[in-house]
This record gives C-alpha cells, structure tokens and sequence, in this order.
C-alpha cells in the first residue's frame, strides 16, 4: 500500500503522483509479458504501427511525443495492451501539452463499465485506481469530494472532470474496495485541510 501521508501534495502535487504511479505500476514488472500483436486489439495500418512503435517497450519508454504520435492508440489496443501503457497516458496527463485526456478517460470508462471476470489477472488494484483518479485531478481541486451522486457510464462519456474521477472510476466496484479507496482520498484531503489551517 502506498504512503499517502508525508507527501507534499500541495507544492508538488504532479511529481508526487507521476512517483506513486511507478510504484504502483512498477516499469519493469507491469505486464512485460503483454507484447507483439497481444498488445492491439485487431489487424490493420493503425494496428501495425502501435506494433511497430510499442513492442518491446516498458510503459516508462513511451515519452511524450511518441504518446501524442499515437494519441489514438488506446482504441486500437487489446484490453490487457491498454492496461500495460495505461501508466505512460497517466504521466502524459501531467503534460501541458497532453492530447489524451479524453481518449483515456473513455477508455478507462469502457474498462470500468465492461470488466469481465475471466479477466481477473488484469484487474486494477486500489494503488493503481488511485493514481488513476489522482491523475485527473490537480491539487486546487482539493479537499476532493468523494459523496458526488452517482451517474450512469453513458453520463460520463467524453466529460472528463475532477469531480467525476472518483465516481467513475469506482464504478461498480464492491462497496468494500469503494469504501477503502474513499477513505485513502480522505487522508489526501487531510493533508490538504491541515496544511491549509497551519497556513491561518
């Protein structure tokens, strides 16, 4: 589990995640084994350059502009080939220039909305969707309210927010996992209440 208290959120929010998300993803052992054509979803000219451009690649090897080169790619890959890059999109998010906010946000959502059992081996664990809601957000957007009403998938199509990450990426998930991922939010928006009321 990750450390979440003794961070410095507030001063260096984006480098504090973009750590936690090699932790939680860590480049060397995160889905090695997903590569060549088990990375694409179908055959084609699209499919063949992720191919060409991804194979043998750990996620930490996929550098800004070969991300904003392939910044379709995530419609074109497998669902574990998704999964093995997902932390690449997650850092680019941090960006300025970045060009994958809502592909990845729609991916992510197809992810949550369709997981099958028989994927289990590929489930994301709640390190990872934490860095995954982490990602959308920034640190003016705290304290973070994890109570927002829920929507249905179809609501959060192509409407990426910070206010919505939690939701969405918690979607059907048990309530117990929910529950533990709430309240490790919380212990983010501690530090930020009482950083806040140290500083008057």
């Amino acid at each position: 589990m990750m450390l979440l208290k003794n961070q410095d959120w507030r001063q260096n929010y984006a480098q504090t995640v973009i750590r936690l998300i090699h932790e939680a993803f860590p480049p060397d052992q995160h889905l090695t084994e997903i590569d060549g054509t088990q990375l694409v979803s179908s055959t084609g000219a699209e499919c063949d350059a992720i191919i060409r451009d991804f194979a043998h690649k750990t996620w930490e090897q996929l550098d800004h502009a070969l991300i904003t080169r392939h910044q379709d790619a995530p419609l074109f890959l497998s669902y574990a080939g998704f999964l093995k890059f997902l932390p690449a999109w997650l850092v680019d998010l941090f960006n300025a220039d970045s060009q994958v906010q809502h592909v990845v946000w729609n991916c992510l959502l197809e992810y949550r909305a369709g997981i099958q059992p028989e994927r289990h081996q590929f489930r994301l664990n709640d390190d990872q969707l934490l860095c995954c809601i982490l990602s959308f957000v920034r640190s003016n957007d705290f304290p973070l309210d994890t109570m927002m009403p829920r929507r249905t998938a179809e609501e959060y199509f192509h409407n990426p927010s910070p206010e919505a990450a939690f939701n969405m990426l918690t979607l059907d998930l048990p309530h117990e996992q929910v529950t533990r991922i709430q309240s490790r939010i919380e212990q983010i928006n501690d530090c930020f209440v009482i950083e806040r009321w140290d500083q008057g």
